[in-house]
């Protein structure tokens, strides 16, 4: 389990631009967001507002032009590259829309994938260590399946068993349901949930749909590359009084032209 007394996360004053053409973008603007251990967050927003620019600099795939990314007390805006890769691999656990999968590999040998990397941890213990996840995600009987005979959400839970494998620090899930029905959308949900209510597990997932950002704990709204709301999902009844608090708060906040 990840260390309970570090904080996983803290990003502070993030700023990023890019070019479109002859014009910079700036997609990020100064935003500073601080995760606590076990904590659940959502981060939405509209399409182009800057939300999953944010998760990838949080992660480390995408260097900010100026701020911080802390995990676990680790600045990854001034790791060396090969550092930030090794880093990446054992502490942040990253979840995407398209599963990512490698097609030729079971899913017991795709879960496995991140410990190999690291240079040869025992074979057996690479596999027990799998074998155990793709169980309690409920795939125990799916080990031997390669991605084209499973299902996309047993697609994703694969995804999700893979970014756990190296126990890391915390999961960063980028639009984790948005190639999934409703149906297998929201049993990755629950099951995110789940492991952050059972094994305290930090999230942070990024999504468009209020109806999935009301499985977090706490909400981050985003317009414009900037923060504009920050909720406790306690105070909301239901996803569609949360769907409403935040159509108007996107409503009521000025365009500032970023992406």
């Amino acid at each position: 389990m990840p260390n309970e007394q570090s904080t996983p996360l803290q990003s502070v004053d993030l700023v990023k631009t890019f070019r479109q053409g002859v014009n910079l973008v700036q997609a990020l603007n100064s935003v500073s967001l601080s995760i606590q251990p076990g904590e659940f967050a959502a981060i939405m927003g509209p399409s182009g507002c800057g939300k999953s620019t944010l998760l990838h600099v949080m992660a480390g795939l995408t260097r900010p032009d100026s701020g911080s990314v802390n995990v676990e007390g680790e600045d990854l805006s001034v790791m060396p590259d090969g550092r930030l890769t090794d880093f990446r691999r054992r502490r942040i656990g990253l979840v995407f829309q398209q599963f990512n999968l490698v097609a030729a590999l079971s899913a017991l040998e795709n879960v496995m994938l991140p410990l190999m990397a690291e240079g040869g941890r025992a074979s057996a213990n690479a596999q027990e260590r799998a074998k155990h996840l793709l169980d309690r995600l409920g795939l125990g009987g799916r080990i031997g399946h390669r991605p084209d005979a499973m299902s996309g959400g047993e697609q994703q839970r694969v995804a999700i068993a893979r970014a756990l494998v190296t126990d890391p620090a915390i999961i960063l899930a980028d639009e984790p349901t948005g190639s999934l029905d409703s149906g297998n959308g929201n049993a990755i949900c629950s099951l995110l949930k789940e492991l952050n209510q059972e094994e305290g597990r930090s999230i942070v997932m990024v999504t468009h749909e209020p109806a999935v950002a009301a499985w977090a704990g706490r909400v981050v709204v985003m317009k414009d590359g900037s923060v504009c709301s920050d909720w406790n999902t306690d105070q909301f009844p239901d996803a569609q009084s949360l769907a409403i608090r935040y159509q108007e708060t996107i409503s009521s906040q000025p365009a500032l032209g970023a992406v």
